[in-house]
């Protein structure tokens, strides 16, 4: 294995040991900046007059020639919203360094269309892909979690157990859990979500989340069917710290910092950053078993350590080498609901280790090679060995077993620890101008080593067994743009392969062993188009089939209460998306931008847990059917005044003939999938003005935002008379953001849930009632 890995990290190195210099050649490399902001122009074209020879500048601007004779040449810079560009470049033996090319963004009326330059998030827009795209440097009020953020866009819902480091689910247009692709920087997370949570990244490091709905871009890799999101955090200056501290109510508190320098005489910059959580989540709740019986939440406490650095230099054979060590460690009471628990808990600890490499002309000109690996060994433990159980009441009563343990129906000691190495390289290719090929590849690796002495002495046998995951997802991307940039397609298709190994204990058979080994494969495909009628006005439409491998614990079962699965089948989504988005300016130069999306899903082979007399297993469930609807606008209405809004309506539906594994018909055909909300909507405000309290270099935000969700079912709706339901609800929150010294220093107050209304998530769980929080930031730079 180790072999195997060190050729991974190896192979793109010796394969590149090549001399592409020739007698009396060099090479012209450069990159397009905004020379505002400084954001790479990816899409800018560059020609040289004299040769006749163009190039596209890729994702991070950057462009190159090869092989270009000895002489000075004149280059054309060009760019949608910016004033062309013409300079002259000398080709010699010592001009090494990539020339840096700062366009000005242009506001002239072509046909009376004002064009304008366009953020890295609005480019985005501009791709053929469903994708919505938050930028953290527009997004209103910064207390905020990423939870809460991702909470207000259309078609999103996130659903909470519970406060700080509970259990929460991802939810696009109704898909929600492993169906959801999860993504830090493009490199897949969702086999790290009992480590690394979204919430743990405070939003002080994020630059932008980009949420692609229904369609999963072939760039990314890994295996989802709903959408996917992706966190893209912060490229930092050169020399830079930030350092951010919140107190929230319920005991809650999270550190956060980070640093960076660049040390110019070796070429290296360096960097640390660190994110420290506790909270008590001491809220009072009313029991959802018990009618009126209130319950103060006193074993949930949650404790959490990130720490993490960055070795990155620019000056070696690669444009770019990053190497990045991590670090996290949590702890986390178990809080009962139905019945009172006070000593389970369960830990975590991650130890993780990335390499990046980077280079463009890789091979031969104009290919652009990233890969990334990564390796982390993660350990979970989860203790349930109380000598007695709890009731309400304070008096206490047997344990659940002669071996002791609180949660039904045996106790637990479990360690298990977990080898993951994980492999991404990307290849990307423009065709001359307007065509481009992009080749992903991820591979995953993953050894289980669990082990749970108490559980098997209680059950008199072995119940937890070593495992082997191997798993691999390519994907190809064919990019096509029109001369005039009004069409944009992108064609992918996909490659999916799993190979599992493991053995597993029968329960019924006295701990019968039975070794279980099986390797499937499957695709995918999907094809996203673009129309620009004007710049401002775009038609989106795109359709797609994916496709989502199961699980580890799907497949294996966890050795005790779910057996495996071996002939689980793939999850199959057919997703159409047709849509628009439109954006207008005033005379003012403020904003106006509206979104409508239409959206039909097909999820067939639903995996679903279903339970049985002792043990229960995932199977695949059957058939589901969505249609819906969303719609969101963005208004400046004034220099001072914005306000957002959006809506939601997404219907579905069982479709399955027959009950799972029977030849009985399905009493619940037609009906709407239970545990989903069907119709939400989002509004916000916000005042902001400068030095609104006198002096200067200040800035003042105050904002509100609500959050309403229809009433809905969290069981099938068999009768009228249905009382499994989540009732409607309307959220308030209040917020004020103060800056001083332009931006370096940042105060922020936030009161959540302001009316205090009871609120409930999946399953009848209760959530807190109204609470405050405050943030204070400091930023040198």
């Amino acid at each position: 294995m180790e072999q195997k890995i060190l050729f991974y990290l190896l192979a793109p190195i010796l394969m590149s040991i090549s001399v592409s210099a020739q007698t009396g050649r060099g090479r012209i490399a450069g990159v397009v900046i905004d020379n505002t902001g400084e954001d790479p122009l990816p899409g800018a074209t560059i020609f040289i007059e004299e040769l006749k020879k163009g190039s596209v500048a890729d994702k991070k601007g950057e462009f190159s020639f090869s092989g270009v004779p000895f002489g000075t040449y004149t280059l054309t810079v060009k760019f949608m919203g910016y004033q062309t560009a013409i300079l002259k470049h000398t080709v010699a033996k010592e001009s090494a360094q990539k020339t840096i090319i700062s366009l000005k963004a242009e506001a002239k009326k072509l046909d009376e269309v004002t064009i304008r330059a366009k953020s890295k998030a609005r480019r985005l827009k501009d791709s053929p892909m469903p994708v919505s795209v938050i930028a953290m440097d527009e997004e209103k009020g910064v207390v905020s979690s990423v939870d809460d953020i991702l909470s207000r866009m259309a078609g999103i819902t996130l659903r909470s157990s519970g406060g700080m480091g509970s259990v929460s689910r991802l939810s696009v247009r109704g898909l929600e859990g492993k169906r959801i692709g999860v993504f830090i920087d493009e490199m897949p997370m969702n086999d790290n979500n009992d480590f690394i949570d979204l919430n743990d990244i405070p939003t002080d490091m994020i630059d932008r989340i980009e949420i692609y709905k229904g369609i999963v871009p072939a760039k990314l890799g890994g295996s989802a069917v709903g959408g996917a999101v992706n966190i893209v955090l912060k490229e930092y200056p050169a020399k830079y710290l930030d350092v951010g501290y919140s107190i929230k109510s319920f005991n809650t508190h999270q550190f956060n910092t980070v640093f960076k320098r660049n040390d110019q005489k070796s070429g290296l910059e360096y960097g640390l950053g660190a994110v420290l959580s506790h909270s008590d989540n001491s809220y009072t709740m009313e029991s959802p078993f018990r009618k009126g019986q209130m319950i103060r939440r006193d074993h949930d406490r949650f404790n959490k350590v990130m720490v993490g650095g960055s070795i990155k230099s620019k000056k070696w054979w690669f444009d770019e080498v990053k190497l990045e060590p991590a670090f996290t460690k949590s702890s986390q009471q178990i809080q009962g609901i139905e019945y009172n628990i006070q000593e389970a808990r369960n830990f975590s600890e991650a130890y993780i280790f990335g390499a990046k490499l980077e280079k463009r002309d890789f091979l031969f000109p104009r290919l652009s090679f990233e890969a990334n690996t990564q390796y982390s060994y993660t350990l979970f433990r989860f203790v349930d060995k109380a000598p007695h159980s709890y009731n309400w009441d304070g008096t206490t009563s047997n344990p659940v077993s002669d071996f002791g343990g609180e949660i039904k129906p045996y106790p637990s000691d479990l360690h298990s620890g977990k080898h993951t190495v994980l492999q991404k390289i990307n290849l990307d290719y423009p065709i001359g101008i307007g065509h481009s090929l992009n080749l992903n590849v991820v591979y995953n690796y993953t050894k289980g080593l669990p082990k749970d002495p108490l559980r098997d002495k209680a059950m008199g046998y072995q119940t937890r067994f070593n495992s082997d995951m191997h798993s691999l997802v390519a994907g190809a991307t064919h990019e096509w743009t029109s001369s005039n940039n009004k069409w944009m397609n992108a064609l992918s298709g996909k490659f999916y392969y799993y190979h599992m190994k493991t053995t597993t204990a029968d329960m019924l058979g006295a701990g019968r062993r039975k070794g279980i080994d099986l390797s499937k494969t499957d695709f995918g495909l999907s094809d996203a188009f673009r129309y620009a009628i004007i710049p401002e006005f775009l038609i989106k439409a795109s359709l797609a089939y994916d496709v989502r491998v199961p699980s580890d614990l799907e497949l294996l079962g966890n050795g005790f209460l779910v057996v495996p699965s071996p002939d689980l089948k793939p999850e199959r989504n057919m997703n159409l998306n047709v849509g628009f988005f439109a954006e207008t300016f005033n005379r003012k130069d403020n904003r106006f931008q509206v979104e409508m999306n239409f959206f039909a899903m097909y999820l067939k082979d639903m995996i679903r847990l279903t339970g049985g007399a002792l043990q229960s297993r995932y199977q695949n469930f059957g058939e589901m059917r969505t249609l819906g609807v969303d719609l969101e606008v963005k208004w400046d209405a004034t220099n001072f005044l914005y306000l957002y809004g959006n809506g939601t309506f997404q219907d579905l539906r069982d479709t399955r003939k027959y009950e799972a594994s029977s030849s009985a018909p399905n009493p619940t055909k037609g009906n709407r999938m239970p545990n989903i909300p069907y119709l939400f909507a989002n509004v916000g405000l916000e005042l902001h003005r400068e030095n609104l309290f006198g002096g200067k270099d200040q800035e003042s935000r105050l904002y509100t935002e609500g959050a309403y969700i229809e009433e809905y079912f969290y069981d099938f709706e068999q009768s009228i008379y249905q009382e499994r339901r989540i009732p409607r609800s309307f959220t308030l929150n209040l917020g004020l953001e103060h800056s001083f010294l332009t931006k370096k220093v940042i105060l922020g107050v936030q009161v959540n849930n302001v009316t205090n209304s009871k609120l409930l998530s999946e399953l009848n769980r209760p959530l807190p009632g109204r609470s405050f929080l405050a943030k204070i930031r400091y930023i040198l730079k």
